[in-house]
């Protein structure tokens, strides 16, 4: 094989590549050192195994999906914001389904990149909520709770392989969210 220099960057981006063509179950160590050139040992200059490959994927995709979160949900506020974040969220899981089951993997006790990566994407949708008129309080919740729901809504849309399909689920998870949260009028 020629030398090819590569980097993490460069190691993040052909397993990126990798989970979205082949799914979170395609990515291995030999199979991204296929798509650099070069051999499977040198990627443990830059990643310390498949765990942590694993992991640096999953900081990345997270990141890829706050990034796709944020991007919807600027020049909106209110619920019109809230409606774009859940369906970049949704159209996130569908169009990226390999990075979306990357976001699900387990911080690492040495590394605190998936925290960081987490939190940012609470931290998005918490500002949504907050243009709602929440406090920080109310608004972390609301952001924890409207990722659970869309979580556990595309594991049961994955499960029952209707993932491709639009859904109008999601603007009742919406609904029922959104009417929990804001004060009910008196009339």
């Amino acid at each position: 094989m020629p030398r090819t220099r590569i980097d993490l960057d460069s190691v993040i981006a052909a397993a990126i590549e990798l989970v979205d063509t082949g799914g979170l179950e395609s990515l291995t160590l030999s199979k991204v050192a296929e798509a650099l050139e070069v051999r499977p040992s040198a990627l443990y200059t830059h990643v310390d195994g498949a765990g942590h490959l694993h992991y640096v994927v999953a900081v990345a995709a997270t990141d890829n999906l706050t990034a796709a979160v944020r991007n919807a949900a600027i020049g909106v506020a209110g619920r019109d914001a809230v409606i774009a974040v859940a369906n970049a969220y949704h159209g996130f899981a569908r169009q990226y389904p390999g990075q979306y089951a990357a976001t699900f993997a387990p911080p690492s006790a040495d590394d605190a990149g998936l925290d960081e990566a987490c939190a940012g994407l609470l931290d998005v949708l918490g500002l949504v909520f907050r243009s709602l008129g929440l406090s920080d309080g109310q608004a972390s919740s609301a952001a924890m709770s409207l990722r659970s729901a869309l979580h556990g809504f595309l594991a049961l849309q994955s499960a029952v392989g209707t993932a491709g399909q639009p859904s109008t689920q999601v603007d009742l998870i919406l609904d029922a969210l959104l009417h929990g949260l804001m004060p009910q009028r008196v009339d």
